[in-house]
């Protein structure tokens, strides 16, 4: 999938970009990669990624097809990354615990027909996706010599700005795959961003790495680290719950960057070893993916005094994020939830029509950020995309009189319940202000296929008490009819793919939950219980 190329004299110079970027690896011996088991020198990155990427230029595909990248956390991931932009073959990453139907949906979608084994390749896997035209090839280890290769320039494919860098798949499991196309002139454009948010003369020692490489937000943490020849300290997410390991090994390796959700830091934050004694380095935050909260923000600075605090935003679809903006005490301060920021260099944000009585309208977002579509699905592009470099969000927000932009909430959020229109949004915004709580999802609760009522899953509380005070506290706030009925609390808290709160295992966590509570209006008997029936 490409654009029309312009001007050649142009358009690649975003490819020569990043050629610049990737040259200044090759007898660079310092760690570029590191896992818990081996590191991986820049060295050995531009030896392998150079071999594999004339290797791939070899595999007699005219049309250089999407090439899926399968495998996490691994020294072989950022082989398999680098060859494929070098290629000019757009990469795909895919996680190992990604179902082989999903991964044959993935590869039809896009018509690739080969898969990089960026880690293990079981036979079982292999043999799945013989049917699906799909050849696996296995990632040589980088950590054993590799041939020197010496491409003969004649051969070097042509790569415009327009062609295809990587494209990111959706993380749902229904339906058709909707993959994201992000073309080399848009990467160039976030990281070049980079470079504003972060400039070069600025201290940066290490940069952590606890983003699944399937989730966009994980290019802060790999140009960060290749634009600066600083060392990604991995985290399998295997090993999530071994907070106390991790933390040795980013104060061993002195990282300065920490890249995550709100949810991975609030899961960090549970242990008491992560701050400024800790981890002396660590002085710099950078969020993206969810709602970053004023308690994430407080504590961040409380365990971490004079760090700085970057919150961003923005859509896959428009190159991992469109907005900046540092957090200071007065932002925590304000009645306002943090902002968003400022649109970064290239890009602006225009707000569409607000529905009455809403706080915002529409974010539309406009300029070199904005991604080419979907690939294969025209109707889907257009509606999103209905004119070039303009994408529609889906989200409301708005510009505040200090000229920063605030994220209200996902505009599709909207149901009715007994013939009252009701915004889930503004009752979570509401919830995750309240004393005690961590972090809230508001969703209505089914009945034959209707909404009839709203049900509140908080992360906080651990005694009844405590959840029924909300409960409480809310009416005190809002009309009844947006008071949730059913309220969950102290229920294992999992995260998707993406490292976000998995509001797709609600169900579970209402059956999980140890603390549950039916507010009913005051002249209707209470009945709650604090162990599940």
């Amino acid at each position: 999938m490409t654009r029309p190329a312009g001007d050649l004299a142009d358009s690649i110079s975003a490819h020569v970009r990043l050629r610049e970027i990737f040259a200044a690896f090759e007898g660079d011996t310092r760690p570029a990669y590191c896992t818990p088991e081996t590191e991986l020198s820049f060295a050995a990155l531009f030896d392998h990624a150079s071999a594999l990427a004339y290797q791939l230029q070899q595999h007699g595909d005219s049309l250089r097809r999407p090439v899926l990248i399968y495998g996490h956390k691994d020294i072989r991931y950022p082989v398999a990354y680098w060859a494929c932009l070098l290629a000019g073959r757009a990469l795909i990453p895919v996680e190992p615990e990604t179902p082989v139907a999903r991964i044959r949906q993935i590869a039809e979608t896009c018509g690739a027909r080969l898969l990089l084994g960026a880690g293990l390749l079981s036979g079982e896997i292999t043999d799945a996706l013989k049917g699906a035209q799909l050849a696996c090839l296995p990632v040589p280890d980088p950590s054993s010599p590799c041939a020197q290769i010496t491409p003969d320039p004649s051969e070097a494919p042509v790569i415009t700005d327009q062609d295809l860098a990587y494209l990111m798949f959706s993380s749902g499991t229904l339906g058709q795959p909707k993959g994201i196309g992000i073309t080399y002139a848009n990467l160039v454009d976030f990281i070049d961003w980079l470079d504003v948010l972060y400039p070069s003369a600025m201290p940066m020692t290490a940069v952590s790495g606890v983003i699944r490489h399937c989730f966009d937000v994980s290019l802060f943490e790999l140009w960060m680290s290749w634009t600066r020849r600083r060392p990604l300290v991995a985290l399998d997410h295997a090993e999530f719950a071994n907070s106390t390991t991790y933390l040795e090994r980013l104060a061993e390796h002195e990282v300065s960057l920490w890249v995550s959700t709100p949810s991975i830091t609030r899961l960090f934050l549970k242990n008491r070893r992560f701050n400024g004694d800790q981890l002396p380095h660590l002085r710099n935050f950078v969020f993206c993916g969810e709602v970053l909260t004023k308690k994430i923000a407080a504590a961040l600075f409380d365990r971490f005094p004079g760090c700085r605090i970057t919150n961003t935003y923005g859509p896959t679809e428009c190159t991992v994020a469109v907005t900046s903006v540092d957090i200071t005490d007065e932002h925590i301060q304000s009645e306002r939830d943090l902002p968003i920021g400022a649109p970064r260099p290239g890009t602006r944000l225009e707000r569409g029509i607000a529905q009455a009585g809403q706080p915002g309208g529409e974010l539309l977002i406009r300029g070199a950020s904005v991604g080419a579509g979907y690939v294969g699905l025209p109707e889907k592009t257009r509606a999103a995309f209905p004119e070039p470099a303009l994408y529609r969000t889906g989200d409301r927000g708005y510009l505040a009189p200090d000229g920063l932009w605030h994220f209200v909430g996902r505009i599709d959020r909207e149901v009715k319940i007994q013939g009252v229109r009701v915004n889930l949004n503004d009752i979570e915004t509401h919830l995750r202000n309240l004393p005690g709580v961590e972090d809230a999802v508001v969703e209505a609760q089914m009945l034959r296929g209707v909404p009839h009522a709203l049900s509140a899953y908080v992360l906080g509380p651990r005694q009844l008490t405590g959840l029924t005070d909300l409960a409480a506290r809310l009416t005190a706030e809002l009309p009844p009819y947006l008071v949730p009925r059913y309220w969950y609390a102290d229920f294992p808290a999992g995260l998707n793919q993406n490292s976000k709160f998995d509001r797709s295992k609600l169900a579970n966590a209402a059956a999980d939950a140890r603390l549950r509570h039916i507010h009913m209006p005051s002249s209707v008997a209470q009945i709650s219980q604090e162990e599940p029936a």
